[in-house]
């Protein structure tokens, strides 16, 4: 028990030393999110999550929020739909969202493909995000590792590329906590360079 406490004041503190560095010198952005996931015996998934963003060079800091419910077609397919209210110093944007998810697993080994379409109802603004995620599991051991990129786009725009790198534990059976470093390459603007940590719970 005191060990998991232990791991829990440390997942809490690294954003704020994060942040910390950040304000400093600002070399990195810094991120931090929670997500709670509940699958139900029907093949049904819900999903909630929470994200505040502090961005490198543009110094803003906003909130965002994901409400997700969906449905596992297959084993290895599942699609679902998002409500997204984004609240920036600009103002409260509103988006929705459609999530295309398959997902191969062999050994430690696991890569998904997430196809998700996003349509912007305060904005009218739409885009396609494309990620590929390969994870792997060490084993005898509660970590792992995955690299992900995730592309935005739209018709033949190119808006955006996110790359992850990051390392996920196991603290309980339903509890993981995560920490990646992710370059994030913007069309027409200066790349940002982000360090995130977060919880993710299976309720």
């Amino acid at each position: 028990m005191k060990k998991y406490l232990l791991i829990a004041l440390l997942a809490a503190a690294l954003p704020v030393l994060a942040t910390a560095q950040e304000a400093e010198d600002n070399t990195f952005g810094g991120w931090i999110f929670t997500e709670v996931n509940h699958d139900f015996e029907n093949g049904i998934y819900t999903t909630a999550y929470f994200e505040h963003d502090n961005y490198q060079f543009q110094r803003l800091e906003c909130n965002y929020f994901r409400f997700s419910a969906g449905y596992k077609i297959l084993p290895w397919l599942k699609v679902g739909v998002n409500y997204v209210p984004v609240f920036e110093p600009s103002g409260t944007y509103h988006y929705g969202e459609v999530d295309l998810v398959g997902t191969l697993k062999s050994g430690n080994f696991k890569v998904s493909i997430r196809e998700r379409c996003r349509h912007g109802f305060s904005n009218d603004k739409n885009e396609l995000r494309s990620r590929l995620k390969v994870a792997y599991s060490i084993p005898d051991s509660r970590f792992g590792v995955y690299l992900a990129p995730e592309v935005f786009t739209w018709g033949n725009e190119w808006k955006k590329t996110r790359h992850y790198a990051a390392c996920t534990c196991n603290v309980t059976d339903r509890m993981q906590l995560e920490a990646y470093y992710m370059y994030y390459a913007f069309n027409g603007a200066p790349a940002e360079n982000v360090i995130g940590f977060g919880i993710n719970f299976d309720l």
